[in-house]
């Protein structure tokens, strides 16, 4: 398998990078997403640092922010982790 290919994992056959469907049993292929858990942890996360820098400071103002900033820093870090990834959804 070439860098320039993907192969299914359920039929065996390779396709070429950037195909959306697998040519031998017609799977989905999507690319770069992540897992719907990481997802749904990233308001958790970034409200919990809200949360602690409201703590530390007693400001409203700067919870808010260290909000925001952490949900765009973490959507970075997700999506840059998850950027390789290869996903096949076999259709029923």
């Amino acid at each position: 398998m070439s860098n320039h290919t993907v192969q299914c994992p359920f039929c065996f056959k390779e396709s070429r990078h950037g195909a959306k469907i697998c040519t031998g049993c017609h799977s989905k292929i999507v690319y770069g997403e992540s897992p719907v858990s990481v997802a749904l942890l990233l308001p958790f996360v970034a409200f919990g640092l809200a949360w602690l820098a409201f703590s530390l400071t007693g400001s409203t103002p700067v919870s808010a922010i260290t909000f925001f900033v952490s949900c765009i820093v973490l959507i970075y870090k997700i999506k840059k982790t998850y950027a390789d990834r290869v996903l096949f959804i076999q259709r029923n």
